[in-house]
């Protein structure tokens, strides 16, 4: 029980921060600016109901399609931290991430009247960093308990994520444009040490180090 916990905080603490909500608010109300607070909701609750079945997918089937392509376990950490590397570099800097929305699309979601599954599900919140960190996470659930701390993870993150979307306005009266880069900035930080730590395991394991 002691392990699934282990599991479960890892996973969610890491998949919050690579989903980044708070950093997400500001990009749901710009995307959103002629919708009322009813379909704001609407589009919040369904964009974060897709995004969890995206990321259970790779989480339940993940390990099933890299067996499908032959791609080991240290070619997935390593993969996957030089990922997550890229983006938590593109948030110390505060810029973008560029697996997240572009300008382009943030400018094409301004005229849809329905935003929640893109950009907003994928790939704003269930995106290939969210996805590579699943597949990582993924290839250690050995035991059923593991496996259901990774679900519980998944959805846990996307609960407050959904919290944070139907408080947008609220949310970002409080934090303010400074406080939202402060805390995507820490947020950067850490997620720099844990991709490198990635990687360094990943070549540990491929050359039995």
């Amino acid at each position: 029980m002691e392990a699934a916990f282990d599991v479960f905080t890892a996973f969610a603490l890491q998949l919050f921060i690579i989903v980044d909500p708070i950093a997400g608010v500001p990009v749901f109300l710009a995307i959103t600016p002629d919708n009322t607070p009813q379909e704001r909701r609407a589009m919040a609750i369904r964009g974060c109901l897709v995004a969890f079945a995206v990321l259970v997918f790779f989480l339940l089937f993940g390990r099933m399609v890299m067996n499908y392509f032959g791609i080991e376990t240290p070619a997935v950490r390593i993969c996957g931290g030089l990922l997550l590397f890229v983006i938590s570099l593109e948030m110390l800097y505060g810029r973008p991430t560029g697996t997240g929305t572009s300008r382009r699309e943030e400018r094409l979601a301004e005229v849809k009247e329905d935003i929640s599954i893109t950009p907003l599900a994928f790939p704003l919140l269930a995106g290939p960093g969210a996805i590579a960190t699943c597949l990582i996470f993924a290839e250690h659930a050995r035991t059923a308990a593991s496996l259901l701390a990774l679900l519980g993870g998944s959805a846990a993150v996307f609960f407050v994520s959904c919290l944070f979307l139907l408080r947008a306005d609220t949310l970002l009266r409080l934090l303010g444009t400074l406080g939202t880069a402060i805390v995507t900035r820490l947020m950067g930080l850490v997620l720099a040490f844990l991709s490198v730590q990635y990687v360094i395991d990943g070549i540990r394991s491929a050359f039995r180090l």
